[in-house]
């Protein structure tokens, strides 16, 4: 039982020294990403931002238009198989 006991404890304090080494790794890259940049580049990113935001909606409406189209093509689909059958 004592030995578990030590075993368990061994891991806790590994597994918590790992987690510390790895936040504070982390927290070194992130702030040495942000120094990184200059001025120009924050310009090119707000550029790439406001392009993809706009790729975005586009894709949005995309999506309705397909979808009220897939809807209509539903609702249309039923009335095909009655006059089809009608003509039979």
């Amino acid at each position: 039982m004592r030995c578990t006991s030590r075993f368990t404890t061994l891991a806790v304090l590994l597994l918590a020294v790992a987690l510390a080494l790895s936040l504070g790794l982390n927290g070194l890259l992130l702030t040495s990403r942000l120094e990184i940049f200059p001025a120009e580049h924050s310009e090119e990113l707000a550029e790439a931002t406001a392009d993809l935001h706009l790729t975005q909606q586009l894709l949005a409406h995309c999506q309705i238009q397909q979808q009220q189209q897939d809807s209509l093509l539903l609702l249309l689909r039923p009335q095909s198989r009655n006059s089809a059958l009608a003509e039979r």
